[in-house]
């Protein structure tokens, strides 16, 4: 189970979370032990409010990819993933004021689908950077924690979680405003280590991203990395 729930992290963000101003975003994500390279995001908005994710190797194969569309439900957006490592497929489609969410865990694997209502506190995938523009305001002001509940497609269920507003982890490029995503169960923080986002103070550009990845390896684990956002065409 608690394997299961590795998958929560990234989907926060790199996710993933790519300002509008921008049309083209570069993620690096490194090991956290070994500062080793693991793989490039390479992030575009294609039609309006159609955002694309591919995923390269360090040898830059694509190896996964995803497509993202923000409809009338900014915070909780349609999309589909494929990773070819293994086969995982993840579809979320929005039906009137439910949201379907089909899982798949590898290419010869059952698919299981379950619906879900949406609401305010509700955050689907790339979501979370719209939450964090929506109440910019309110998060660099925060006096206490804000909940929040995470979709996990992999679990087909959601999970609680504080965010709140922190001091940003050595290296961080400056300045930068940090915040801290952590699980509101003990259980779930058992196996889901806190994550740190860094946001550029005026553009509210995502800078950094700092916890478990949603990109599974040929093995089917998840990788705690530490991603850095580039912005070589920003306004």
């Amino acid at each position: 189970m608690f394997k299961q729930y590795a998958v929560i992290a990234l989907t926060l963000c790199s996710t993933q979370v790519i300002a509008q101003a921008s049309k083209t975003v570069i993620g690096e994500a490194f090991d956290t032990q070994s500062n080793e390279l693991l793989y490039v995001e390479k992030h575009r908005y294609v039609q309006g409010d159609k955002h694309e994710v591919k995923y390269y190797d360090p040898q830059g194969k694509l190896f996964a990819q995803k497509l993202l569309n923000y409809g009338d439900y900014e915070q909780a957006p349609e999309f589909e993933q494929t990773n070819d490592l293994r086969g995982e497929w993840i579809k979320v489609t929005e039906q009137g004021s439910k949201i379907k969410v089909e899982y798949r865990e590898t290419s010869d694997a059952v698919v299981f689908d379950k619906r879900f209502d949406v609401n305010d506190d509700l955050l689907v995938d790339a979501g979370f950077d719209r939450y964090v523009k929506k109440h910019w305001n309110e998060l660099v002001n925060l006096k206490q924690k804000r909940s929040i509940d995470y979709l996990v497609p992999s679990r087909l269920t959601t999970v609680g979680f504080d965010v709140s507003k922190v001091d940003c982890l050595a290296g961080t490029v400056e300045p930068a405003v940090c915040f801290q995503i952590a699980p509101t169960s003990w259980w779930v923080s058992l196996a889901v280590d806190p994550i740190t986002v860094a946001y550029d103070p005026d553009s509210h550009n995502l800078l950094r991203f700092n916890g478990r990845g949603n990109i599974a390896s040929a093995s089917g684990s998840y990788q705690t990395v530490d991603i850095h956002y580039q912005y070589p065409n920003a306004e």
